[in-house]
């Protein structure tokens, strides 16, 4: 179930054409219609005005659902419950330490409670560069838990002044830290504590999981 299917759904129990809901929520009688037929996205600003419309939350609007269904036996697979999947947003940004910004979320992406154990304190970004290579290729969807004090040898996402947010595994020495990127055409870089206060350098968190882009992986070959 996706948003154009939550608005069908309302539009019928609620006996209101989808022209008569654009209007109550303030919006072009034509939106609806035009993001059904040509694939178009609701703004961020149109997605509030309907969802409060709706009486949901953003979320609760714009979340994708995959339906249950029954696998194909020779995949060995199962019933896909919807209890065992929860949502988690793929940002623009990264939250820094604080609460997502909504404006920063893209979409929601399915995560499984047996690979994701807390959800509610996950983002996901995509992989910016291609300074963690071979483990994550630029365009790699990452799986981030926020962490504002991660350990050393965790794979972290940090936010520092001028660098914007960089993927590196973390090294803590006694009087500094050292971002360790995989890829040797890219620097470490070092700060220390003092300095990280200063400008100051925050951590989004640590890196627990993964979703590869094939083509960004094959692209990265080459570099």
């Amino acid at each position: 179930m996706d948003f154009l299917d939550r608005i069908k759904k309302y539009c019928e129990e609620n006996h209101i054409s989808e022209a008569h809901l654009a209007q109550e929520a303030g919006l072009s009688k034509g939106l609806i219609p035009k993001w059904k037929n040509k694939g178009f996205y609701p703004s961020y600003r149109s997605q509030k005005k309907l969802a409060a419309c709706m009486n949901m939350t953003v979320e609760e609007l714009m979340r994708q659902e995959p339906d249950d269904a029954v696998m194909s036996a020779a995949h060995g697979a199962d019933l896909v419950r919807e209890s065992a999947v929860r949502y988690i947003p793929l940002l623009t940004g990264t939250p820094g330490d604080g609460p997502v910004d909504p404006l920063m979320v893209k979409r929601y992406l399915p995560a499984f409670s047996e690979t994701v154990e807390d959800p509610d304190r996950c983002y996901a970004m995509e992989m910016p560069d291609s300074s963690m290579l071979p483990e994550y290729c630029a365009g790699d969807i990452i799986i981030v838990m926020k962490c504002s004090e991660p350990a050393s040898g965790d794979v972290v996402i940090a936010d520092t002044p001028g660098e914007g947010p960089m993927c590196r595994k973390l090294i803590r020495k006694k009087d500094c830290i050292i971002l360790q990127p995989y890829n040797r055409h890219y620097d470490a870089v070092c700060y220390r504590y003092e300095e990280m206060e200063e400008l100051p350098v925050v951590f989004s968190g640590k890196v627990i999981g993964m979703i590869r882009n094939i083509k960004s992986s094959s692209d990265s070959v080459r570099e």
